[in-house]
């Protein structure tokens, strides 16, 4: 909707409410109780909503974290396996390539496999030379003494496998693996074939495989890691037997071509692939061990949240007690004291907000007694002035009924007497000087009844119309102007109206009070006086362009019997205010116009009219030729 000044009328009602008479029961609004309750409980669940959504985050990152790093544990593994492998065949097809083995004795390719073994002792490597010409496959050098001169398969059947594996391969340059690992010492050991060039014989490179190795340790005493090959059978089980250990819950399908992990419900397992053999590293931990850290977060927020809810519970039974209890006593008595019942006990020893407030209630209910004993002693006063206003009244009427009728009735047949005397004084000699003196007292009789007449009619204006309008009609400013205009003696005067209006008014009053402010200006100013009526925002002002009035003048202006004039009776202008304030209107002198003398009648327009000066329309004054 377009305002008065052109713009659109914000109106922006808060919905807040709506919205809370429509989720919180009418029973939970009108408690303070029950609300504090409610807020209670809802706290209680927020913290606990957060807690387990933020143990929930933590949980999973914490899991995701300890799983990625067992993830990353089976990777180096895995990564320390391959180098690893790749060394020992290396080092196995190295040593096998020999001219030692074609040319030289027994006796000098032990020496030879000694001293080539020499730089890898730390490492634990062994190296045997078979000789694989005979009917049995024998250990004829080797860096273990104790092994010369036995058969393969008295030491271990896994290493005859892989001596016989290697005599039947096709590639001569190949460096054949055992199936799985073997236990002779107290590591796993595997062992690397490779034939040897220029005789029947394998060199057998054996290295013991220990997570005390340095490539292979990644500090991590919890995790344990086995090698198995694609089909899932143990290969290499660092500290157990090949067929002592668990390699988890079955392998997944992409295990062999990428890192994936598998759970059970004791243990973690996870599978990094080995990058030139078909093997994989399955690291495996205990889960109450990888997920230590969550289950320690998970039971930290337990006591936090359990901690919360008791202290939230401690503080709601306090702060109730020191709220809700004394608040509900407070309105108990507040109550009582609607009821009419003021003596209430409002006293506290509390210096609190809710002590402060039993005090304030005490304080109003000690000033609500006073104000209903003064209100009684004013309402008594009320109505000892209301019966003497009625006896004034009624002394007003009758002195009101002796002006209409007592003191009018004598002086009609005093006018009576004057114009039959003047008329017969007429008949008189028109040379003679007494009659022309006795029509001189006859017009100055005539003249002082004229005057009481005009007297009493003021009276009576002014005991009548102070009266309040109750019956008002639509009037138009320009026309009633000057109708009272044409109701006095204007002489030479010359009125103007610019700008006219319909507003509501007792048309006869406001007659009235137009001829008593025209008369008044052509009294004080003179027979040729130019008035002029305007309209103004709140309503409309009289105008005339005499010489004003002095602002020491105006404090008393509308006092009953003020007057400058020796015609004027000093009632005039108290009728008008008189008419002004029966409307509800107000009536003032404007002292800042210079050019004569301005009175302005405000708050005549009331809240139904339309408001023209402020409208998007262009105000055109009226003159009085329109």
């Amino acid at each position: 909707m377009t305002g008065p000044d052109g713009g659109q009328d914000q109106e922006s009602p808060s919905t807040a409410p709506a919205v809370v008479d429509l989720v919180v029961p009418e029973a939970v609004r009108r408690s303070y109780a029950a609300k504090f309750t409610l807020s209670l409980v809802v706290v209680i669940l927020l913290v606990a909503l957060v807690g387990t959504t933020s143990y929930l985050q933590v949980r999973d990152t914490s899991q995701a974290t300890a799983t990625e790093n067992l993830q990353s544990s089976a990777q180096l593994r895995a990564e320390a396996v391959d180098e690893w492998h790749s060394n020992m065949r290396t080092q196995a097809r190295a040593f096998s390539v020999s001219g030692v083995y074609e040319n030289g004795t027994t006796a000098q390719i032990d020496t030879y496999i000694e001293r080539v073994s020499a730089p890898t002792a730390e490492r634990r490597v062994q190296l045997h030379y078979v000789d694989t010409s005979g009917p049995s496959d024998v250990i004829a050098a080797s860096t273990v003494d104790r092994f010369e001169g036995q058969s393969t398969r008295m030491i271990d059947t896994t290493l005859a496998d892989t001596v016989r594996r290697t005599q039947s391969a096709d590639d001569p340059d190949a460096v054949v693996l055992s199936n799985t690992s073997y236990r002779i010492r107290d590591d796993p050991e595997m062992a690397f074939a490779s034939p040897v060039t220029g005789r029947d014989g394998v060199l057998v490179v054996v290295s013991v495989f220990s997570e005390d190795l340095p490539s292979f340790d990644d500090q991590r005493a919890a995790f344990t890691t086995t090698i198995i090959d694609d089909s899932g059978s143990p290969v290499l089980g660092p500290g157990l037997a090949a067929s002592e250990y668990d390699p988890g819950p079955g392998l997944p399908d992409d295990s062999g071509t990428r890192p994936s992990t598998a759970q059970t419900a004791d243990r973690v397992y996870a599978y990094a692939p080995i990058d030139g053999v078909d093997w994989i590293a399955v690291t495996a931990v205990e889960r109450s061990e990888l997920f230590r850290a969550s289950r320690t977060i998970r039971y930290s927020i337990v006591v936090v949240i359990f901690t919360s809810v008791v202290s939230l519970s401690a503080v709601a039974v306090v702060l109730g007690r020191q709220t809700v209890t004394p608040l509900v006593t407070l309105r108990q008595r507040i109550e009582a004291m609607e009821e009419g019942t003021l003596d209430v006990d409002l006293s506290t020893t509390r210096t609190d907000e809710i002590g402060r407030l039993y005090t304030a209630f005490g304080n109003m209910r000690d000033a609500l007694r006073g104000q209903i004993r003064e209100a009684r002693e004013a309402r008594e006063e009320a109505e000892q002035s209301r019966q003497e206003m009625e006896r004034q009244n009624d002394r007003l009427d009758q002195f009101a009924s002796t002006l209409s009728h007592d003191l009018r009735n004598p002086l009609a047949v005093a006018r009576g007497h004057v114009e039959l005397l003047s008329a017969r004084l007429d008949g008189f000699d028109a040379d003679s000087d007494e009659p022309a003196e006795l029509l001189e007292h006859v017009e100055t009789i005539e003249d002082a009844h004229d005057r009481i007449d005009s007297i009493i009619q003021d009276v009576l204006t002014l005991t009548r119309e102070g009266e309040s309008v109750e019956e008002t009609a639509p009037v138009e400013l320009e026309q009633v102007a000057r109708e009272a205009w044409a109701n006095i003696d204007n002489k030479d005067a010359t009125l103007s109206v610019t700008g006219t209006r319909t507003f509501e008014a007792d048309r006869t009053r406001l007659l009235r009070a137009f001829e008593n402010l025209f008369r008044n200006a052509i009294d004080h100013v003179g027979p040729a006086v130019s008035v002029e009526v305007r309209l103004t925002a709140g309503g409309f002002s009289v105008v005339d362009d005499g010489p004003g009035i002095p602002s020491e003048a105006v404090n008393d202006l509308f006092e009953y019997g003020r007057t400058t004039s020796d015609e004027g009776t000093g009632i005039g202008l108290s009728i008008v205010k008189t008419i002004a304030e029966a409307h509800g209107w107000r009536l003032y002198v404007d002292t800042t116009y210079e050019d004569g003398a301005m009175f302005v009648f405000d708050d005549v327009f009331g809240e139904d009219d339309p408001d023209w000066y402020d409208s998007e329309f262009e105000w055109v004054e009226l003159s009085a030729d329109d």
